[in-house]
């Protein structure tokens, strides 16, 4: 159960992600906020696992830098994060972005360094591994399922 001041933080990220990710739309050709970021965040526990899946693509499918997300997110909030609560979003919204990592392969081995970071990921493939909420699967979007099932067998590894 989130206190209310973990409550507030996720709120507020959620209005971060809702503004920065407004008008995209996701693979499903849903708003991209209310299709996947929303779905992510729901399979979260923590109040962590939750602004990481609101923010985890903010740095990568938008302008703003990790840095940007996060200053958003403290003048959305009555008091800033603390300095370890902002390392460790930082560090994990950094870790999420693929855009960082010279290649696919480098970017999921990354990932499995963090157990923050290796959960959000789960539950964005989990999520993205859902073909039922695609009308119209084509073949790109099987070979792409085929991807994350791979990937998320290897995260969910030991």
């Amino acid at each position: 159960m989130l206190s209310n001041k973990e409550k507030v933080i996720v709120q507020s990220a959620a209005d971060i992600a809702c503004q920065l990710h407004k008008g995209q739309k996701d693979k499903a050709g849903v708003d991209y906020f209310t299709g996947h970021l929303s779905a992510v965040t729901k399979m979260g526990n923590t109040w962590q696992e939750q602004v990481v899946g609101y923010l985890h693509d903010a740095s990568e499918d938008t302008p703003n830098s990790v840095e940007e997300v996060l200053n958003l997110l403290d003048e959305k909030l009555e008091s800033p994060l603390s300095e370890a609560d902002r390392e460790e979003l930082a560090t994990a919204l950094r870790l999420l972005n693929h855009h960082l990592s010279p290649d696919r392969e480098t970017y999921i081995q990354r990932i499995k360094s963090n157990a923050l970071v290796t959960k959000v990921k789960l539950h964005d493939l989990t999520h993205n591994m859902d073909l039922s909420r695609i009308p119209n699967p084509t073949q790109k979007d099987c070979e792409r399922v085929e991807r994350y099932k791979s990937e998320y067998d290897y995260l969910s590894r030991l």
